[in-house]
């Protein structure tokens, strides 16, 4: 992502969210050393986008959204897994998030890479009060990795290199 995709990216943000991020929240992440962003882009198009961090062995992906008229379509899978695959590549054995209580969709795509729920925090979503559940996926193949039952394992899932 650079800042020529923002205002497909903002469009995007405000169609997919209760409380989009700002233009300069975008910007700052594009500035910030340990951010990622990410946008796929089909015939000059922006589909979706993903922005995640990494610190030590954890990533923490904090955005993910896919252009209304594209979901249903394996952009959003294909796009976490690109995540995932590339925070493996920087060192990430770790990776979390957190998902609207009510947002089933994003709670099987997460499931179907993988994820699995290890928590909540409570009132997370202060515009409306609402819940956030907390997921998790691990490498497996580190013995720190928590067990499957706590966070998912990593699967290969065919990715592709954006």
């Amino acid at each position: 992502m650079t800042e020529f995709h923002l205002p497909q990216v903002l469009e995007i943000e405000r169609d997919s969210f209760v409380l989009p991020w700002t233009e300069k929240l975008f910007v700052e992440g594009l500035r910030s050393p340990i951010t990622t962003n990410l946008v796929l882009v089909e015939d000059g198009v922006v589909g979706a986008y993903a922005v995640f961090y990494i610190v030590e062995d954890e990533a923490h992906i904090l955005n993910v959204a896919v252009r209304r008229n594209r979901r249903n379509k394996g952009l959003g899978f294909y796009l976490v897994t690109e995540v995932v695959r590339r925070a493996e590549q920087a060192g990430a054995r770790f990776f979390f998030l957190e998902v609207r209580e009510s947002n089933s969709a994003a709670q099987r795509l997460y499931g179907k890479a993988g994820f699995v729920t290890v928590g909540r925090r409570r009132n997370y979503y202060s515009e409306t009060g609402e819940d956030a559940l907390v997921m998790c996926l691990a490498a497996p193949e580190l013995p720190e990795a928590p067990e499957t039952e706590v966070c998912g394992p990593i699967q290969n899932r065919g990715r592709k290199v954006v």
